[in-house]
């Protein structure tokens, strides 16, 4: 599906913002039946310090076989992995409320819409906290860096 077809009723803008804050408030709205597309996600950040927050993610990416559950390494799955974290996905109303949330490395939205950002998820408020970006942590995984 491109992005044409996906006519999202609010595009969230993820730059420079706390991955779990807007991971949660977009399950809570998708939950709600809107129609939700979050772009910049490679610049959405993770509190904490760097190596802790990776080896988190390393340790994610190794638990499971060769046939899964695989986590994923790219940063427009990892966002979207969080906020299926936070839905009800094995039921019905769970699996649509997912079905209604796409998730973009950039902004392919450019000019089309007018991206939010959603309230209390900023980084501004947070000025001398420890973090880093959804990009760097997919690097470490050993992602293909193409955003």
């Amino acid at each position: 599906m491109s992005v044409a077809e996906f006519d999202a009723d609010v595009v969230v803008d993820a730059r420079d913002c706390i991955l779990g804050r807007v991971a949660s408030q977009v399950a809570e709205r998708a939950m709600n039946g809107e129609r939700i597309a979050v772009v910049n996600v490679e610049r959405a950040v993770i509190t904490g310090r760097e190596e802790a927050v990776v080896e988190k993610f390393r340790k994610r990416r190794d638990v499971g076989s060769d046939r899964g559950p695989a986590y994923p390494k790219r940063p427009d799955g990892i966002f979207k992995r969080s906020i299926r974290g936070m839905l009800p996905y094995k039921t019905d109303r769970g699996r649509e409320a997912f079905e209604g949330v796409r998730v973009y490395v950039g902004n392919p939205y450019e000019g089309d819409q007018e991206a939010e950002v959603l309230e209390g998820t900023s980084l501004d408020r947070l000025s001398n906290i420890k973090f880093v970006s959804l990009a760097e942590v997919s690097e470490a995984l050993g992602a293909n860096k193409t955003w």
